[in-house]
């Protein structure tokens, strides 16, 4: 037996037809939005394409415009305390605290590194990145301003991009390891809060067919702890009085507080250090509990005056981001 809706059923039936069809669109929406997949070089073509001398030419990429304190409103908060240990290898003046590193090949420097992209018709850019343990052995962290300009209407940088663990004068002693997909934290593609400026990167085998965790080790990763730590800062400065060509690292560096700029926007708080560094050093690690946990990674900071190094905080987006990069295969 057939019934007939009445108008107010027919109504209530397509109010509630609508609703699912809107959380569809929106979940797809959100989906194909989470990640971006990259056609990029195999291992040995990116060797022979990023010679000694393309990377010494690359430029620090920075904050632009288009994100950071202009952001609209953003929500974010803290959870439950996560950790993900960490994974054994196998096998005076401006910027005097961030010192260099002797040897980037030992065990607990060798998963620094940076971040290599071809720009095109604006040359090529850089930043700095970390190898953490992941179930697919392939996962960077990084700036989300390394990757994505930031905001709705940004774009991304993936044009040959490549990680170059233990850089050092235009060697690479662990080979070049390809970027196969890249994200950043949904909050940062919708709005370039620089509360939010984290990435993440997969990267495929070295010309030696290791994966990169294989080859380097992985720090363990941390989030939602709280902001008073102590950082080991890790980077590859650029800018005078650097060069790009060596790891830094501030030892030991204090929790300040939080930029005065980073309240504009609710959500995490970042978080302040004393560490002198300059362009390139974004994306860089920074490592708690003895070097092996990485907890925040460099954001920005204010170079024309002796002030703190900024990085972001890792809540609960941070925590989401890592698990969709380590669930690509």
């Amino acid at each position: 037996m057939i019934v007939w809706a009445g108008g107010a059923q027919r109504a209530l039936v397509l109010a509630a037809a609508l609703f699912v069809l809107t959380f569809l669109l929106a979940y797809a929406a959100g989906t194909a939005a989470a990640g971006v997949w990259m056609k990029g070089p195999a291992a040995g073509e990116a060797a022979r394409f990023w010679t000694p001398a393309r990377m010494r030419a690359a430029k620090p990429l920075e904050v632009g415009e288009e994100g950071g304190r202009a952001a609209r409103i953003v929500e974010g908060g803290h959870g439950e305390p996560r950790r993900i240990p960490p994974l054994a290898a196998r096998p005076g003046e401006f910027g005097d605290d961030f010192v260099e590193v002797p040897d980037p090949t030992a065990p607990g420097f060798a998963v620094h590194g940076v971040l290599f992209v071809d720009l095109g018709f604006f040359g090529y850019g850089r930043c700095s990145g970390t190898a953490v343990r992941s179930p697919n052995r392939s996962v960077v962290i990084t700036a989300a301003h390394c990757i994505h300009s930031g905001s709705r209407f940004g774009r991304w940088y993936r044009s040959r991009a490549a990680f170059v663990p233990a850089y050092r004068f235009g060697q690479r002693p662990f080979g070049i390891f390809p970027v196969r997909w890249v994200d950043t934290t949904k909050e940062w593609r919708d709005s370039g809060s620089e509360n939010f400026d984290v990435g993440a990167m997969v990267v495929g085998r070295n010309e030696s067919g290791k994966a990169l965790t294989e080859a380097v080790g992985g720090t363990g990763i941390a989030w939602n702890l709280k902001p008073q730590q102590t950082f080991d800062v890790h980077g590859y400065p650029a800018e005078p009085p650097f060069d790009g060509e060596t790891q830094r690292l501030c030892a030991g560096t204090r929790f300040l507080g939080h930029d005065p700029n980073s309240f504009i926007v609710p959500g995490p708080l970042n978080l302040a250090v004393t560490c002198q560094l300059n362009g390139g050093a974004s994306g860089g690690g920074w490592m708690i509990e003895g070097g092996e946990t990485l907890n925040s990674v460099t954001d920005y900071g204010y170079f024309d005056e002796a002030s703190p190094a900024y990085g972001s905080y890792f809540g609960k987006e941070v925590a989401r981001l890592y698990g969709r990069a380590g669930a690509v295969r």
